[in-house]
């Protein structure tokens, strides 16, 4: 009979949500085995083809954000970039010097100044300069315009030339860009995919990088004792069994809660938490794929 009675119990032990436990007063849930793992784990590709001429990556690098992890060959778009600077500076010459318009315009008043005086002399001696001369001062006077009207419009394609060299500029400028392998956040090397002096191809993984300085840890929370709501962006300590001895803690919030009810009658949740120094020289204390102790504090 005993022996029957410890099964069932055994059995109704079994059936509770893998390691959640709420403290007697209701505002605490305990989550014994909860997982470490990477929020930001990427592989960074090579985005335009070329030899990987440097590799200053290696595993266990760290680096901050914007630092520059290696280079494809930037030769030929240094050599299109010079050549569009070149070009820029010669479009912003012709976009800004207003020498030909300041000119056509003196032309135009002399013309029609001539044309005026001309008439005027006829006013006062009729006949005294001939139709033909004045037809041709007309003349004058108007191609004047129109080569001015010309060079008011040559300005304006120039100041759109300008825009067309600025537009190449920034095409080599961005290339160059493309061929530099940069971190994209602060972070440490974890893999090389690709030696130096190697040939990749745009979308080729060359290294796979890895953020250490926040990580994720997630576990299961019961449904049938835990609302999502006392959960979501609920404050949680984190303690972490250390080698040798010894616990740490760390703190963070609940980032994120499941829609999805699993078999067991349990959702998963995950805490964001800012990693420590690790001991022993070693720069981080929590690492991915390791356990740790997660209290949520319920929000009332």
């Amino acid at each position: 009979m005993c022996v029957t009675v410890l099964f069932i119990a055994n059995l109704m032990l079994a059936a509770q949500p893998a390691g959640a436990s709420a403290a007697p007063d209701n505002s605490v849930v305990r989550l014994p085995n909860c997982l470490v793992s990477l929020i930001d784990d990427v592989s960074l590709p090579a985005q335009e083809a070329g030899v990987l001429l440097e590799l200053i990556a290696k595993p266990g690098l760290q680096a901050k954000a914007g630092d520059v992890l290696g280079k494809v060959d930037e030769t030929e778009t240094l050599v299109r970039q010079k050549a569009a600077k070149f070009k820029l500076d010669v479009a912003v010459e012709k976009a800004t010097n207003t020498a030909q318009l300041e000119l056509s315009k003196k032309i135009i008043e002399v013309y029609k100044a001539e044309y005026e005086e001309s008439l005027a002399i006829n006013e006062r001696s009729a006949g005294a300069i001939p139709p033909t001369q004045l037809r041709k001062q007309r003349v004058y006077w108007e191609k004047g315009v129109a080569d001015y009207i010309a060079a008011e419009m040559e300005f304006k394609i120039a100041g759109l030339e300008r825009n067309v060299q600025e537009a190449e500029l920034e095409m080599a400028d961005n290339e160059l860009k493309q061929r530099t392998l940069v971190a994209p956040f602060d972070g440490v090397v974890e893999e090389i995919f690709c030696q130096q002096n190697e040939w990749v191809q745009p979308g080729d993984p060359v290294l796979r990088f890895v953020r250490m300085n926040r990580l994720r840890v997630e576990g299961f929370v019961s449904a049938r004792e835990i609302a999502p709501g006392q959960v979501d962006n609920a404050a949680v300590e984190i303690n972490v069994s250390l080698p040798g001895g010894g616990t740490e803690k760390l703190t963070g919030k609940i980032s994120f809660v499941s829609t999805k009810v699993g078999a067991n009658r349990d959702y998963r949740v995950w805490a964001e938490v800012d990693n420590l120094p690790g001991r022993g020289g070693y720069p981080w204390l929590l690492r991915p794929g390791v356990t740790a102790e997660m209290i949520i504090h319920l929000n009332r």
